[in-house]
C-alpha cells in the first residue's frame, strides 16, 4: 500500500504539472490479498495485467509493449517514488536529446538498514567504463523514452540456473548501443531491501549476468578511448 500511494501521488503531481500519464498496474503470481488491494486501489488504471512468470524483466517488457506514452517509468511494488520524481525526470528529459536515460541522484535503501546509493552520471568524470564490467552503476527504476525499452528489452531471469541482474545487463546493452545514463540532480527514490529480495537471492546463489560483449576486456569500446 505505501508503494501504491507513492505511485499515485507522483502521477497526480505529474498531471498537475501538465504531463499526460497513463497508469499501468502489473502483478506477477500475486496472492489473493495483493490482488484485492490492487483492485481496491487501481483508480484510473484501465486494468490490472496479471502474469505467471516469476520474472520482473518479463513483466516490464509486457508493460512496455502495452504502453502508449513517449516515456516509461517503473516502480516495483516494494519501493517508493518521491512525489516529484516523475515531474523532475520528465522535465529533465523532454527538452533534450532522445538518447538519454534518467536516474535519480540517490537511492535510499531502508528496512532494517539505512544505506544511500549514489548514481553516477555517465558523462561525469566519475564514470569509468571499465567498472561497468564488474559492478552495476544504475538501478532499473529509471525513466527513458519508450522506444529504448522496445529496442532493448530486459533479458530473462534464471536465478536457479545461475543468471540474474537483468538491470545490469540492460545497462551494458544500452551503453553499447550509444544511450547515455544521466542523473537528475536533487532527486531520490526509496528502495526496501527485504531479506528475501531478488537481489539477495541472486547474491546468495552467486548468480552472474548473462554474457555480453561489453563484459569482454577486448571489446572495442575500451580500446577506442
Amino acid at each position: 500500500m505505501p508503494s501504491l500511494r507513492s505511485f499515485w501521488a507522483a502521477i497526480e503531481a505529474a498531471r498537475a504539472a501538465g504531463f499526460s500519464v497513463e497508469a499501468l498496474l502489473c502483478l506477477d503470481r500475486p496472492d489473493p490479498l495483493t490482488e484485492k488491494l490492487f483492485n481496491a486501489y487501481k483508480k484510473d488504471a484501465e486494468a490490472i495485467d496479471t502474469y505467471d512468470v516469476a520474472d520482473q524483466g518479463k513483466v516490464r517488457n509486457g508493460a512496455v509493449a502495452k504502453a502508449r506514452g513517449t516515456y516509461c517509468a517503473f516502480l516495483d511494488a516494494d519501493d517508493l517514488w518521491s512525489e516529484t520524481w516523475l515531474v523532475d525526470a520528465l522535465t529533465f528529459l523532454k527538452d533534450g536529446p532522445e538518447n538519454r536515460i534518467a536516474h535519480p541522484q540517490f537511492n535510499y535503501f531502508f528496512e532494517k538498514q539505512a544505506t544511500i546509493f549514489t548514481h553516477v552520471d555517465q558523462e561525469s568524470p566519475e564514470f569509468r567504463l571499465d567498472l561497468l564490467r564488474v559492478a552495476n552503476y544504475w538501478d532499473a527504476l529509471c525513466v527513458c523514452p519508450t522506444q529504448i525499452y522496445r529496442e532493448i528489452p530486459f533479458c530473462d531471469r534464471d536465478i536457479a540456473g545461475g543468471y540474474a541482474y537483468e538491470d545490469w545487463l540492460w545497462n551494458c546493452e544500452t551503453v553499447e548501443a550509444g544511450y547515455i545514463h544521466k542523473v537528475v540532480p536533487r532527486t531520490v527514490l526509496f528502495k526496501r531491501r527485504q531479506e528475501n529480495s531478488q537481489t539477495v537471492k541472486a547474491s546468495a546463489n552467486k548468480s552472474l549476468t548473462r554474457r555480453h560483449p561489453l563484459l569482454d576486456y577486448a571489446h572495442p569500446m575500451y580500446s577506442a578511448r
